[in-house]
């Protein structure tokens, strides 16, 4: 009887079915996924319908399904791609790698996935992604791993997807080239629109397939004009080609990263505050190297292992993975910060593995303001004369504002600048 399961009751069971058909059958997803050809064919989705039928179409409903074999089949082939994804580009078994992962994984099917399987899974590439944090600490394998488990549709007629997970990725580093050259590479240009255009190029944009990810590296570092042309592109998703007039649509999605503080450079107006806006729906920020080892010896051989294994093939990687651990703990220690984060774990390796030893660069150090002050043994009116004149700079000549940051009366401060 219909009637005597309650809607709970059923989006429950359909949300536990749902859940049944991905472990049974992500075994011969993963299979087909490690297949060297790109033109996979799902043949055994046959006896997903199967199941899927028996135990979600068949059962007595008042109402139709929310859900489709094929959108939930994709789905399941979605999530093994986002689970190895994930765990073959986050290393580490730490805390903050942990939160990294979960925070990838919410980036790709949000925190509810019950609206992700009925609503969000077609509209999640409207959500532009921007990746932040310190130099060397792998945002583009962060990038990678959402663009790689972006929803592709499958088709049931041939047994396959739409297109392979391996060409939704497309990277493109903003501050390797002339602003002029990367506007061409990002919009295209029109035969004869400028000397050297001769013929039509097609940009990234226009290039990226529906269920792809285009990913814009330093982002912080474009020119104004670009930000105004990337900011109708996430407001309207139209651009157009280097001239030409005509509005092109764009369907993929956008990932961004920096390692700037962008609202830093707001305040500077060199960053366009309506574009950050655009960016910053979806962030996430990557955790340093320091953050990721927390002075943890077996955390270290995990991420040397790694790296090693980039370098060395078979025992000789392992060899080489424990004697570059010792030699790191016995020289730097556990507690090196790690300034270059995994980059520069990757060249203290090969340093190690060419010259056996490795010596961190040393930076140079930037005398703080006390000890500037002191080497001009300035007196106090005239330390105080230049602290009040810096502050009022800062907030924008607000001497209110200054007055009261420096709990001093407003006469008192007005007096102190007038005389700088």
């Amino acid at each position: 009887d219909p009637g005597a399961i309650s809607p709970q009751e059923l989006d429950l069971w359909d949300l536990l079915v749902i859940d049944w058909l991905f472990e049974k059958y992500r075994g011969s997803i993963r299979e087909r996924l490690k297949t060297s050809s790109k033109e996979q064919i799902y043949d055994f989705y046959k006896d997903y319908l199967a199941d899927f039928h028996h135990f979600l179409l068949e059962i007595p409903r008042p109402l139709p399904s929310n859900y489709s074999p094929g959108r939930i089949f994709a789905i399941c082939h979605q999530m093994q791609i986002a689970f190895d994804s994930i765990f073959e580009f986050i290393a580490g078994g730490s805390s903050a790698a942990a939160q990294m992962r979960a925070e990838i994984w919410q980036s790709i099917f949000t925190c509810d996935l019950r609206r992700y399987y009925q609503q969000t899974y077609a509209t999640m590439k409207n959500f532009t992604t921007l990746i932040t944090g310190e130099s060397g600490t792998g945002k583009e394998l962060v990038a990678r791993a959402i663009a790689l488990s972006q929803f592709i549709p499958f088709d049931e007629s041939k047994l396959c997807f739409q297109i392979p997970f391996q060409n939704c990725f497309l990277a493109l580093q903003l501050s390797a080239m002339p602003q002029t050259i990367l506007e061409s590479e990002l919009f295209g240009h029109r035969k004869g629109s400028f000397t050297g255009a001769i013929d039509d190029h097609v940009g990234y944009l226009e290039a990226c397939p529906q269920c792809g990810s285009i990913f814009l590296d330093e982002i912080g570092d474009v020119s104004a004009e670009i930000q105004i042309k990337l900011l109708r592109v996430l407001q309207n998703r139209t651009f157009q080609r280097i001239g030409e007039t005509n509005p092109r649509e764009f369907n993929g999605k956008i990932i961004a990263a920096t390692n700037r503080d962008l609202e830093d450079a707001c305040e500077r107006n060199t960053f366009r505050r309506d574009l950050l806006f655009r960016l910053c729906a979806d962030t996430i920020q990557t955790a340093p190297l320091r953050q990721l080892l927390n002075h943890d010896g077996q955390e270290l051989w995990h991420f040397v292992t790694v790296l090693a294994q980039r370098m060395l093939n078979g025992e000789e990687a392992t060899r080489f993975a424990e004697e570059s651990t010792q030699w790191i703990t016995d020289n730097l220690g556990l507690d090196y910060p790690w300034p270059g984060n995994v980059r520069e774990l990757e060249q203290c390796l090969r340093n190690i593995l060419i010259r056996g030893r490795y010596l961190p660069l040393k930076k140079k150090q930037t005398p703080s303001p006390i000890q500037t002050l002191l080497e001009q043994n300035l007196p106090a009116d005239e330390v105080l004369s230049q602290y009040l004149t810096a502050l009022y700079q800062r907030e924008n000549k607000n001497l209110a504002k200054t007055a009261t940051i420096a709990q001093l009366d407003r006469r008192t401060v007005k007096r102190y600048i007038s005389n700088n």
